[in-house]
């Protein structure tokens, strides 16, 4: 029953904040990232959700429909269309992203494989929302 009850709790946050942030012209999977915050269990301002592991499983399959979604609307055409500036810009973003995430694990006294996979996870995340968000 909890399960539901948190899929409902889940959804309904983010049917507000999907009308909150199209108003204010803002992209949505920000406003996604904000009620994923405001619901969690770290946040106790607002009704939380009541089983962490049901979360871990509901944020997975988000994950699976967002890049299913991007895949849909993936084109090479305009992808060519847009020329060179887009491979430059995606790579430096993505070896921005990757050092500052590297940097941020040794920083924090992680060993140097772990800080290349935050590096490597942090890279590829932000590189997906940028898509999405283009």
């Amino acid at each position: 029953m909890h399960l539901v009850n948190d899929l409902a709790l889940i959804l309904i946050s983010a049917g507000v904040m999907t009308l909150i942030f199209k108003k204010l012209k803002q992209p949505l999977v920000l406003g996604y990232i904000v009620a994923g915050f405001l619901v969690g269990p770290h946040f106790d301002f607002f009704p939380t959700v009541i089983e962490e592991a049901s979360v871990s499983e509901w944020s997975e399959i988000g994950i699976i429909f967002l890049l299913f979604a991007l895949g849909l609307e993936f084109s090479f055409k305009k992808l060519f269309s847009v020329g060179s500036t887009a491979f430059i810009t995606a790579g430096c973003e993505i070896l921005l992203t990757f050092s500052i995430g590297a940097l941020a694990g040794y920083l924090m006294g992680w060993t140097m494989i772990e800080s290349v996979f935050l590096g490597g996870m942090l890279s590829m995340s932000s590189t997906t929302i940028v898509i999405k968000a283009f």
